[in-house]
């Protein structure tokens, strides 16, 4: 059996250091976070007032790629972040402007929505078997 998430960390406010889990999208599916203080968000920030109701969306797609004779459905994880119109922007690492339309994201990179900094995780696949 295999556990695939995407994890967020909260790396400041109420929620420091917690982790948030949501599963992997299937090969060829594309999974939407919802960010904000409306009820219902995904990631909900209901105690950052500089933060929109629906402030941003994170985006993941599981994209196939070639097989190999070691791996049989092979994927490749890529992600985005999209400001939804919010009236504070949102910010990636020390950028002093807010993105613009949908921006690509690496895991491991910080960004911030109100005043709340969060990092997407690099993802990992855990199995109970070991593979050697």
């Amino acid at each position: 059996m295999h556990e695939r998430d995407i994890s967020i960390t909260f790396m400041s406010g109420p929620n420091d250091g917690q982790t948030l889990k949501f599963a992997q999208p299937d090969i060829g599916e594309e999974r939407v976070l919802l960010i904000g203080r409306r009820e219902g968000c995904d990631i909900y920030l209901p105690y950052d007032n500089q933060a929109s109701r629906l402030h941003a969306r994170l985006g993941c797609a599981s994209l196939p790629v070639s097989a190999s004779d070691s791996v049989d459905s092979p994927h490749m994880l890529t992600f985005w972040l999209e400001d939804g119109k919010s009236r504070n922007g949102t910010f990636i690492e020390r950028e002093k402007t807010p993105i613009q339309g949908r921006v690509s994201l690496r895991p491991g990179t910080l960004f911030r929505v109100g005043r709340t900094w969060m990092r997407l995780d690099v993802p990992l696949t855990f199995n109970d078997e070991p593979d050697f």
